[in-house]
């Protein structure tokens, strides 16, 4: 019965001078890897964050660009119909006029 007990002795010696630091080495170097996932992901993140503010900046500024065009171009439809309706009124005058002197 005591060989059983040294042959799982030596076995669990061997296993310990072996598995133990490879895994040690792993966890290591998954925890180092982690570390340099994390600085990545930060970076990545604030370069994403300052590229849509940005974006979030041009578009607003296209917005207020577009605003402003639609502004302008409702005062000039505006005055267009204003400019119409004024010769629109000449004309009738006029025609009004050339009716009453024929009479």
């Amino acid at each position: 019965m005591n060989d059983a007990w040294d042959l799982i002795r030596n076995v669990a010696e061997v296993v310990g001078m072996v598995f133990i630091p490879i895994m040690a080495w792993v966890m290591f170097t998954i925890i180092t890897h982690g570390k340099k996932i994390i600085l990545l992901e930060e970076r990545v993140s604030d370069s994403l964050n300052r590229r849509i503010t940005s974006l979030e900046k041009k578009v607003i500024s296209m917005e207020d660009k577009i605003e402003a065009k639609m502004d302008d171009l409702e005062k000039s439809v505006t005055e267009c119909k204003l400019a119409i309706n004024d010769k629109i009124n000449e004309r009738f005058d006029t025609l009004m006029q050339k009716l009453e002197n024929n009479k």
